[in-house]
C-alpha cells in the first residue's frame, strides 16, 4: 500500500491582507449546472500508455502576499511553482523612478524560492506613476495610474516603449546575474482585459508584449513567455484574449496563461464548469494556431465568496472546491494551475495568523488542509484514465508502481453545511479495500459501497 506522508495542521504568520476579486457580472437564464454536461463525451476516455502522465509537484502552485518575506514562515503545505504577484515585487514595487529599482523583496523571494525548491512564475503589471500616462487615474486597483499605459507608447502601440524596455532589461539582468535560482517563466500581464489592471488598448499590450519578450529571450533564450492573462468564465476575457491574438499577440506566446475563476454573480459555484471554459479557451487559441500550447491557470481560488449566490463561506465546501479543481484541470490537460492565495483574509484563504503575535505560528484551515491532501493524493500518481461524469458522479483513475490503484470519486449535486455533508452510495470495485478523506482521514471499506459528497474522497487498493 502507497503510504502518504501526514498533513500539517497548524503554521503561522502574520497578518498582511490583497484583496481581490475575479469575476464578471452577467445576467441569463443558463445555468452553471448545464454546462458541465457539454463535455461529458470528451472527458469520458481512458488513457493509453504513450498518453499517461505522471503529476509532478510543480502542477500545484501557490500565491503568497509579501507577508511571508517580511515576518511569515513559509506554508507548511507542499507546492512546486509560485506566482510572483501580489507579492510586492510589480512594476511599479521595484521601479520606484526612472533608473531607480529596488530589487530587496525580489531577492528574498528567490533565495526562499531556493530554500524550498519551487519554480517561480513572474507576473509584469501596475505601471509606475512616474511613467503613467494618466497618473492620476482612480479607477486602478492597487495605486493611481498603475492601470494607464506608460507614457512613451501611443494608442497604436508606436512610440518608444523605452520605460517599460529600462525595467525588463535591467529585471532580466538582475535574474540572470542572481545566485539565487533564475526566473525562467514570464507572464506578459495580469488581467489586461479588466480595467483597474489595464485601461490601455491591446496595440499597446502587443507592443510591450514584443518588446519585453525579445530582451527576455536576449538574455536567457530558455525564457519561456506566457500571454497575459484573462479569466475566461465569460465573453469579455475570452474576447480580449482573441483580439489580442489576432493583433499579433500570438507572435509572443510560447505558453498560455489564463485565470479559471468560475464564479458568476448571483450563481452557485460550479467547480465543474471550469471544463467548458478551457474548452471555449482552447478553440480560440486554434484560431492562431496555439491549440498545443501548455496552458497554466495561474490565478484560481473561488473568488470573492459573497459574489456567487449563496455565498459561498462554507469550510467543507472550500475543501470540496479545491479538490475538484486539482483534479479537474489536470485531467483536461492543464499543467498547472496556482491557487489565490495562502495567506489572504478574504480570498482563497488557507492559513491565519496568530492575532496576537504576528510572527507566532497560525494555524492552517481545513482548506490548506485539504490542498495538502490532495497533493499527497496526485503527486508521483499516474493518470491512468481521466475524469468522467455519470449523472452527477465524478471519478479519476490513477496507478503509481508497485500494483498501487486509486479513484478520485466525488458527487456534485451534495453540499456542505453547519459542520454536516449530504452523501450518496457509490458502489466500488472490489479491488478497493480502503479511502482517503480531505482532512487525512483513511477509512477501511466494509462493504460494496461508500458514502459520497461534494467533497471528493480517494479510494485505493
Amino acid at each position: 500500500m502507497f503510504a502518504l506522508p501526514p498533513s500539517a495542521s497548524t503554521h503561522g504568520a502574520d497578518f498582511y491582507q490583497q484583496p481581490a476579486g475575479k469575476t464578471e457580472n452577467t445576467t441569463g437564464s443558463r445555468s452553471g449546472r448545464l454546462e458541465i454536461w457539454i463535455v461529458t463525451i470528451v472527458l469520458f476516455s481512458f488513457l493509453t500508455p504513450a498518453q499517461a502522465q505522471t503529476v509532478s509537484n510543480a502542477y500545484f502552485g501557490m500565491h503568497m502576499h509579501g507577508g511571508v518575506i517580511a515576518r511569515q514562515p513559509w506554508p507548511v503545505d507542499s507546492f512546486g511553482s509560485v506566482r510572483l504577484w501580489d507579492a510586492s515585487v510589480n512594476w511599479a514595487n521595484i521601479n520606484t523612478a526612472k533608473g531607480v529599482y529596488d530589487w530587496s523583496y525580489l531577492d528574498k523571494w528567490l533565495a526562499e524560492g531556493k530554500t524550498h525548491n519551487v519554480q517561480f512564475l513572474y507576473t509584469f503589471g501596475r505601471v509606475p506613476q512616474w511613467a503613467s500616462s494618466s497618473p492620476y487615474e482612480s479607477g486602478c486597483g492597487d495605486g493611481p495610474g498603475e492601470c494607464a499605459p506608460p507614457n512613451d507608447v501611443n494608442p497604436d502601440g508606436s512610440g518608444t516603449d523605452q520605460h517599460f524596455k529600462d525595467f525588463v532589461t535591467a529585471l532580466a539582468a538582475h535574474n540572470k546575474n542572481s545566485s539565487y535560482p533564475h526566473i525562467k517563466y514570464w507572464e506578459l500581464w495580469n488581467e489586461p482585459y479588466n480595467a483597474p489592471s489595464w485601461v490601455g488598448t491591446v496595440a499597446q499590450m502587443v507592443r510591450m508584449a514584443k518588446d519585453a519578450t525579445a530582451i527576455l529571450k536576449a538574455a536567457d533564450p530558455t525564457a519561456m513567455v506566457l500571454v497575459p492573462s484573462v479569466c475566461i468564465e465569460g465573453t469579455k476575457g475570452r474576447n480580449w484574449l482573441d483580439a489580442y491574438l489576432a493583433a499579433g499577440g500570438s507572435n509572443y506566446a510560447d505558453m498560455v496563461a489564463f485565470h479559471g475563476y468560475v464564479q458568476k454573480r448571483g450563481l452557485p459555484l460550479e467547480p465543474g464548469n471550469i471544463v467548458t471554459y478551457v474548452s471555449l479557451t482552447r478553440t480560440i487559441l486554434a484560431k492562431y494556431g496555439l491549440q498545443g500550447k501548455p496552458m497554466w491557470d495561474t490565478e484560481i481560488s473561488w473568488g470573492v465568496p459573497t459574489v456567487s449566490s449563496p455565498a459561498f463561506m462554507d469550510e467543507d465546501l472550500r475543501m470540496g472546491f479545491i479538490g475538484q479543481m486539482y483534479l479537474l484541470q489536470q485531467s483536461i490537460g492543464v499543467a498547472r494551475q496556482f491557487w489565490y492565495q495562502w495567506n489572504n483574509s478574504v480570498v482563497g484563504t488557507m492559513w491565519l495568523p496568530n492575532p496576537n503575535v504576528p510572527g507566532a505560528p497560525g494555524t492552517v484551515l481545513k482548506t490548506g488542509v485539504a490542498y495538502g491532501q490532495v497533493n499527497n493524493w496526485m503527486v508521483g500518481a499516474t493518470v491512468s484514465s481521466k475524469c468522467s461524469v455519470n449523472g452527477t458522479v465524478w471519478a479519476c483513475g490513477y496507478t503509481r508502481s508497485g500494483g498501487y490503484v486509486a479513484q478520485a470519486v466525488w458527487d456534485s449535486s451534495q453540499t456542505c453545511g453547519s459542520g454536516k455533508c449530504t452523501t450518496s452510495s457509490f458502489k466500488v470495485g472490489t479491488q478497493f479495500t480502503q479511502y482517503r478523506t480531505l482532512d487525512g482521514t483513511t477509512v477501511k471499506i466494509t462493504g460494496s459501497s461508500v458514502p459520497i459528497g461534494y467533497k471528493p474522497i480517494l479510494l485505493e487498493n
